[in-house]
């Protein structure tokens, strides 16, 4: 069973503070006085008030006068006295009761946004935190990618011979090779790619590409070399550099460039990595030993690795010559 990763405390906190923080309800003091039944009832009795004295003097409740009051009763009068009494002093704790309602509101409003504001300060502190880790990876980063740089460049002063002399000029050379070594490393060159005039040679490539599997790295590509007019019904393909992000592409491409010997369009194209002028000097000279391998022994199948002659027996194993 795979196991759950637990999050950074700095991130762990700052999801617990936005949880808390979503969660911090800010009161209403209106939400509980509309809603309280104490007005409903207070309502009702003042309703039924009024409906008892027209009831009893056949009068609506807005033409009611002291005139028709004193053809009423007298008891009967006394006793809506006493109901009104009654029904002002129930007005009276009705009102204490809501002021008590709105005194707590205010106070539940006032600790809950005191409580925000803590929660939005605690998460402000948070993103600095995080803001100072990321400071420091950053700046540890830099400093690594600064000595494995430094560790690289001693590595081309070691390439210089002891006994010369290490002037500007020497030095310069040799970081730029050590440089142009580094650009090589993510190009190949692709030999015998079909040339049109006005062609998509990215498209073109794309599609070469499909023919190797699930493979779609970013790349860019050209044509190298000057333009050749067609000579005996031939025409001219000149070969086309592509440049890829990173020398992992180039091993991945190249590692499956074989693929393209069994397909009908490309079956005659070559892949090969982007040498400098002393490599292809010295891989010509392994394509003439290995002719020469091939012809002195025909029984065996030949071929170049890692820089050297290569040859399968019949029992299959790989055996690497001098």
């Amino acid at each position: 069973m795979a196991e759950v990763s637990t999050p950074p405390p700095v991130l762990d906190r700052e999801l617990r503070l936005k949880k808390e923080l979503d969660s911090t309800y800010l009161p209403d003091k209106n939400d509980t006085l509309v809603n309280d039944k104490s007005l409903l009832d207070l309502d009702e009795a003042r309703d039924e008030w009024f409906s008892n004295i027209t009831d009893v003097v056949s009068c609506p409740k807005d033409q009611l006068s002291a005139d028709i009051l004193e053809k009423v009763d007298h008891a009967e009068v006394c006793e809506w006295v006493v109901d009104a009494a009654e029904l002002i002093d129930h007005n009276e704790s009705v009102i204490k009761h809501l002021l008590s309602i709105v005194n707590k509101s205010q106070n539940d409003l006032i600790i809950a946004q005191q409580k925000l504001v803590k929660l939005q300060e605690e998460l402000l502190e948070n993103k600095n935190e995080q803001l100072r880790k990321l400071k420091l990876n950053v700046s540890t980063t830099v400093q690594n990618t600064v000595k494995e740089e430094i560790r690289s460049f001693s590595e081309v002063l070691k390439s210089v011979p002891e006994k010369s002399p290490v002037c500007e000029e020497t030095l310069k050379s040799a970081v730029k090779s050590a440089i142009e070594e580094e650009d090589r490393s993510k190009n190949i060159i692709v030999f015998g790619l079909e040339e049109e005039e006005d062609e998509q040679l990215t498209e073109k490539v794309k599609s070469m590409f499909d023919e190797l599997g699930e493979i779609r790295p970013k790349f860019e590509v050209s044509r190298i070399g000057t333009k050749r007019s067609q000579l005996n019904n031939i025409k001219p393909k000149r070969p086309a550099k592509i440049v890829f992000t990173s020398s992992s592409t180039t091993k991945l491409v190249l590692s499956k460039a074989k693929q393209l010997k069994q397909t009908k369009l490309y079956s005659s194209v070559y892949l090969s990595p982007d040498r400098s002028s002393e490599e292809r000097a010295a891989y010509k000279q392994l394509v003439i030993q290995l002719k020469e391998k091939r012809a002195s022994d025909p029984g065996s199948h030949h071929f170049i690795r890692d820089g050297k002659i290569c040859n399968i027996l019949k029992n299959n194993f790989v055996h690497k010559g001098g």
